[in-house]
Order: structure tokens, then C-alpha cells, then sequence
């Protein structure tokens, strides 16, 4: 039985002994047929050398007449420096980003060019490293929350531009209009903004106002477009007409509000708010690709879970039933349900349906 490399296998070759991880799980029996996806996943796992029945001996030596494939980079690691360099950005940006909007709150207009400077050092180093989205810290602070929902929602919604190939000298304006999607809420009575219970009716009336006063913020600011003024206005409404202020249909909402409209209910719901405990992001992102259809553009969602779940690979997480373990290869066709090994076994959530991630782990 031949001992090949990786690179060479052929589809349909056909292991001959088992194959392990380096902690010893087992990730292919004996007699497993490869094809595209389970070489991505011995790639994922660096394995470099299988042992092939003998029948794969004569494509194989067909490809190594024609050469060897192209080796795949494996996504770079996520270093702790990186996310406290990050993190401190993050706490300087929210108390920036806090004294500007007591600014607008006492009558002067949005400084755009001081929320760009904000977020830029940011927005490069969530190019660079699209797992920090996946531990965006937790504010349980009503105060503070607003201003770091803002932030992380202007981040989230670059990278969902960049993802959905939009061309590129949109991506700061649909940041900028993640960052000011609740400016207007400075024009709301702080009394119903930080009111700890359920609003009564007249209370809601009024908060869903921020919309309008958003919309009319923005416009009057020089260097802001049109749709940073509607995903203002827009970014409550929905595909099926249920939201507001207007109650308007899909075909009608601006291509920035449907995006920062994804953002903003996902960080939303990554977040500890009075009444509400955090979820762990991939039940959010399981949660929006399986109940959000009609409420959320399926494109725009459907790219958004691909984008922040591929580069996960060696993000620690914890599984539903206690268990620690690290995320070691995601399918694109399951996104939200990634092979994660611990140290004794590998265990595959899109056949084990019983579990799930319920933490992101900051190692």
C-alpha cells in the first residue's frame, strides 16, 4: 500500500489505513473515498501523507506527469497581541465616538471627518484578522453599549461590503452608515433611551423616531451620501414590510440598509443588554441564516456567515455540552456548524445536530 503525498491524491482514491489528527482523533477511517472536500479538510488539518489503496497508483502517476498542484496557505492564526492592540482601539474609539455624540446631542452637526479617523485603524485591522468579529467584547453597561454597538456595527457592515464585492470607494461610506445607523437616538429623551423595563406604547412610538431624526441628521452633514442617510432611516424595516418607520418592502430599501440592518441585529444579539443574554455568535449567525428569511436579505446574510465563520479555523471554542475544543475546519455549505477537535475526538456539528457553539473563546 503506497505511502503519497497529500498534494498528489486523485478523486476517488481510496484510503487504506486510518487517518489521525495530530492529537490522535480519528478524522478518516480506512476505505474513505477522497474527493474535493475531504482533501480540503486533510489540507485544513496538515496532513501531508496518506496511505492509498493500490488501485489510485496509476492517476497517480498521470499527476505527477502534469506536475503538482499548488500548495493552500493556511489562514493566519489570530495572535493575542493583535487582538489587545485591537481591543485597545476599540475602548479609544467608543469614548471618542461618546464625545462626539454628546456634540450632536447639544445641537452641532455630525463630525464626519473625526468618525472616519475613528474607525479607519479598525476597519484595516478587521481586513487583516475577520475572526475579531467573532469576539467583539460584551458591554453590559446601557450607556456604554450604545456607543460600542455603533463601532462594531460600522465594522461589521465594511465587511460585508468587501464581501459582497461592492466597489470599494463605497466601503467607508457603508461603514460610516453602520457607525451612525442610531445618531437620531440623540435626539431622544435619555429617560426612554436608558429605561431599564419594557417601553410602554407611546415610549416606543417615540424611540422609533430615532429613524427620521437620523435621516434628517445625515443629510444635513456635508460628506455623507444618500444611502448613509437611508440606512439610517431604513435600517428597521424589513423584507416582508413588518418594520418601520414606513413599513416598506425590500425592493424598496436602499442596498446600505439592508446591510447595516444584518449588522445591527447580529451584534445586537452577541451582546448582553438588560433584557437580553448574549448568544454565542455562531447560534446568532445559525439563528439569521434559519428564521430570518423574509425579515433580512438572504444574500447579504448568506455572505456575511460565509465571511466571518472561513478564517475560524483554530478559534477555541465550547461546545454545548462543556466540552473545550478548537474549530478546525468549517464547510462552506454548513457554515454555522464547524469540525471541532478536542483532545480526544473530532466532532462534526453538521452531523452531530445535538450540539452546538455556544462561546468563542479568547485565547
Amino acid at each position: 500500500m503506497p505511502i503519497i503525498d497529500v498534494k498528489q491524491l486523485t478523486n476517488g482514491a481510496k484510503l487504506a489505513e486510518d487517518v489521525h489528527t495530530v492529537l490522535g482523533g480519528l478524522l478518516f477511517p480506512k476505505g474513505t473515498a477522497i474527493f474535493e472536500k475531504e482533501l480540503e479538510i486533510l489540507h485544513a488539518f496538515m496532513v501531508q501523507e496518506v496511505d492509498v489503496e493500490d488501485e489510485a497508483l496509476p492517476q497517480l502517476e498521470k499527476k505527477e506527469a502534469g506536475g503538482r498542484g499548488e500548495e493552500r496557505a493556511a489562514p493566519r492564526m489570530k495572535p493575542a497581541k493583535d487582538r489587545l492592540e485591537f481591543q485597545q482601539q476599540f475602548d479609544k474609539a467608543i469614548s471618542a465616538f461618546k464625545n462626539m455624540m454628546t456634540k450632536v446631542q447639544g445641537g452641532l452637526s455630525i463630525p464626519v471627518m473625526e468618525v472616519r479617523e475613528v474607525i479607519a485603524p479598525m476597519v484595516q485591522q478587521v481586513q487583516e484578522q475577520p475572526t475579531i468579529l467573532l469576539a467583539l467584547r460584551k458591554v453590559s453597561n446601557v450607556d456604554s453599549y450604545a456607543y460600542e454597538h455603533s463601532i462594531a456595527v460600522g465594522l461589521i457592515s465594511f465587511m460585508i461590503a468587501k464581501w459582497m464585492k461592492i466597489p470599494e470607494k463605497e466601503w467607508m461610506q457603508i461603514a460610516l452608515a453602520g457607525t451612525l445607523l442610531d445618531i437620531g437616538k440623540t435626539k431622544i429623551d435619555r429617560r426612554i433611551l436608558l429605561k431599564p423595563g419594557k417601553l410602554t406604547p407611546a415610549e416606543f412610538e417615540e424611540m422609533k423616531k430615532h429613524t427620521v431624526y437620523g435621516y434628517q441628521l445625515i443629510k444635513a452633514s456635508p460628506g455623507l451620501n444618500e444611502g448613509v442617510a437611508l440606512a439610517a432611516l431604513q435600517h428597521h424595516e424589513r423584507e416582508d414590510g413588518s418594520g418601520y418607520p414606513l413599513g416598506l418592502q425590500g425592493n424598496k430599501l436602499h442596498l446600505y440598509s439592508k446591510i447595516v440592518a444584518v449588522a445591527d441585529m447580529y451584534h445586537a444579539m452577541c451582546s448582553d443588554r438588560v433584557y437580553q443574554k448574549a448568544q454565542s455568535p455562531y447560534l446568532v449567525a445559525e439563528h439569521l441564516l434559519n428564521d430570518s428569511f423574509g425579515k433580512l436579505d438572504p444574500t447579504i446574510v448568506y455572505t456575511f456567515v460565509n465571511g466571518i465563520t472561513q478564517f475560524a479555523m483554530g478559534t477555541l471554542v465550547e461546545l454545548s455540552d462543556g466540552t473545550l475544543g478548537k474549530i478546525v475546519f468549517t464547510d462552506r455549505r454548513h457554515p454555522t456548524r464547524p469540525m471541532v477537535e478536542t483532545n480526544d475526538r473530532i466532532v462534526n456539528l453538521a452531523e452531530a445536530r445535538h450540539l452546538s457553539v455556544i462561546k468563542v473563546i479568547e485565547n
